[in-house]
């Protein structure tokens, strides 16, 4: 049987992602140039992460990372924790798990996470228990992103507040 790839998340992607959460808002949609090679790193170690697990294990295992260095990094001047929400749910569904973007353990512990206040493994824990299986999202990034913003619009908008 052939070993299913998991979908990595591009840096174009990530900085799409920031910009559409923070266009609701009004935001700034800025970050440096150092940001950006951090940007690059993180995605790059995402991507390098549980390689040696089966697709099912790896698939939270490389979300969890990704949200939370997202969260908790700081890469953008604004919008890093919905960034880390849309970005996540969006590596979910191009590899075929859904989350309710709206749920409040997702959400508070990517807000933790944002201060400090949760590791890496109390969002692995959220995610698996809330993960589900559903069908593989065949979109393109950028249409997976949109419509994910798109959807959640509002309840994006008053996270930021």
């Amino acid at each position: 049987m052939a070993r299913r790839v998991v979908h990595h998340m591009d840096l174009p992607t990530l900085i799409q992602v920031n910009k559409e959460v923070v266009a609701l808002t009004g935001e700034p949609h800025e970050y440096s140039q150092s940001d950006g090679a951090k940007m690059a790193a993180l995605i790059a170690e995402v991507e390098a992460r549980a390689n040696n697990q089966d697709f099912v294990e790896a698939v939270p295992e490389k979300a969890s990372l990704l949200v939370f260095k997202i969260a908790s990094g700081q890469y953008f001047r604004a919008g890093n924790k919905r960034t880390a929400l849309v970005a996540g749910l969006s590596f979910l569904r191009k590899n075929g798990y859904s989350i309710d973007l709206r749920d409040r353990d997702l959400v508070s512990v990517i807000d933790r996470a944002g201060v400090a206040a949760a590791d890496l493994d109390d969002l692995y824990t959220v995610l698996t228990e809330k993960a589900k299986k559903s069908p593989v999202e065949r979109k393109g990034w950028t249409t997976t992103v949109t419509q994910l913003v798109e959807s959640n619009r509002r309840f994006l908008r008053d996270l930021a507040s």
